[in-house]
């Protein structure tokens, strides 16, 4: 890592104002729509391709009280194109598929109970609208794999993508960085690419760099190895703790899965989820431990610590639908922090502010139908085990972060989880994978 002199002032940080939409941004939108149209309509793996290939950049333009961007974009592309090939919409019903419905629509119906009590509906509404958006997406990407199933182009995308933003954002070591931190009088850069943030950063690639792992170890390439090795870098010079935990507990999981290759081995291995068990705990402890050494944030954020008490007090007044989905932030005046806006650093506990026992129950679920699905089967797939690890460090990374809030990281872990669930179903089973006797 490069540790900047003293001297060097980063970009200052702000909240830009929302550029409207234009003719320029429009015409932009209209062209990412039309190719991500084309290639689906070729061939429905290659609007897959399109959708993961596009995720990561925003270009967010606003009109009509909404926003406009390259993701959303290519979804109407795919969209429209997958339509063209009138899918059959009975496959959703597999049963491989049918708990990530669960939990999708248990999330929608949590949120529309919680606008029971908010004081600001308009923030409940962007939100199902965001969690209506995931499940189309999740969706779509099941049929259109279902009916194209073909994962090199998905491989591709994933590759390139990954060193590409891995290559922009380790680029900002050298020209700068919107956020760093000060250790002993020196400056560090965080670097964040093109999302929102380090951590999302850091989330992105906790769920690309597993997938890749599981991919390097069972189809060994040296371009594979270091587009991973790339990731794995930019991973760790996000300086999110959290986050580089959460992942490396999830590369440590595709090990334990893939090698070694004995199904009946593993099957009946207990070690590992004693290691499991061990690492997760001493993660809680670690990150409760550094949490409580935060120091206050002069730029409307604020420590884990308060952020969690104050989750608390919003929680205690409305325990079961909570105060709204989209609400925390808007209300923590009500609680002593009129100057703070930001989220709880928590799923959990954002679950339990914002949508009540009702959502923490919804949350516990979509977290359990992420990882248990795949967990059933015992196979050395990389899209398997690769979705599981990368589900597993997720809710982990989530104990300390609150990440599907940003679509860019929402939309990636859903497509993932959809390629995932697709593998999973019987016709596309083959001698490698084993089901485990629930």
């Amino acid at each position: 890592m490069i540790v900047w002199q003293p001297g060097y002032v980063y970009p200052p940080v702000f909240n830009p104002p929302h550029p409207p939409l234009d003719f320029i941004s429009a015409a932009i939108f209209a062209l990412v729509l039309i190719a991500a149209l084309a290639v689906t309509v070729r061939r429905p793996a290659n609007g897959i391709a399109a959708l993961i290939l596009t995720v990561p950049f925003a270009y967010a333009h606003y009109a009509a009280g909404t926003s406009f961007t390259i993701p959303k974009a290519a979804f109407a592309g795919f969209v429209i194109g997958l339509l063209w090939h009138r899918p059959s919409l009975r496959d959703l019903g597999d049963r491989r598929i049918r708990p990530f419905i669960y939990a999708l629509a248990a999330m929608i119906v949590a949120m529309a109970l919680s606008s029971l009590f908010a004081e600001h509906r308009d923030a409940v509404v962007r939100e199902i609208a965001k969690w209506v958006e995931y499940a189309v997406m999740f969706a779509g990407v099941c049929i259109a794999f279902l009916n194209d199933p073909d994962d090199r182009p998905i491989w591709g995308s994933l590759v390139a993508i990954t060193a590409l933003v891995s290559l922009l954002s380790i680029s900002q070591e050298f020209i700068g960085a919107a956020t760093g931190l000060f250790y002993h009088g020196y400056s560090i850069p965080r670097i964040s690419g093109p999302l929102e943030g380090p951590t999302q950063l850091s989330a992105w690639l906790g769920i690309a760099l597993p997938i890749l792992f599981a991919r390097v170890l069972v189809h060994r390439s040296l371009p594979l190895v270091a587009v991973t090795a790339l990731a794995a870098i930019a991973e760790v010079l996000t300086i999110s703790r959290s986050g580089i935990v959460a992942t490396a507990f999830a590369c440590a999981l595709v090990v334990l899965l893939i090698v070694p290759s004995h199904a009946a081995a593993r099957r009946f291995t207990s070690w590992p989820f004693i290691l499991g068990g061990i690492l997760v705990a001493a993660y809680v402890v670690i990150g409760l431990a550094s949490s409580g050494h935060e120091t206050a944030q002069p730029d409307g954020l604020a420590t884990h610590p308060v952020l969690w008490q104050a989750a608390l007090d919003l929680w205690r007044t409305s325990p079961f639908v909570g105060i709204g989905a989209g609400n925390y932030e808007l209300d923590l005046g009500q609680v002593g922090l009129p100057h703070v806006h930001t989220h709880a650093n928590s799923l959990y506990l954002q679950s339990l502010a914002e949508l009540g026992l009702v959502g923490l129950v919804a949350t516990l679920y979509m977290v359990y139908a992420s990882i248990a699905p795949f967990g059933r089967v015992i196979s050395r797939r990389p899209l398997i085990v690769g979705a599981l690890a990368a589900s597993v460090g997720l809710a982990l990374h989530h104990v300390f972060d609150y990440l599907i809030f940003y679509p860019k990281v929402g939309e990636f872990w859903w497509i993932i989880l959809a390629i995932g669930a697709v593998e999973l179903i019987d016709s596309r089973e083959d001698s490698r994978t084993i089901e485990v006797a629930a």
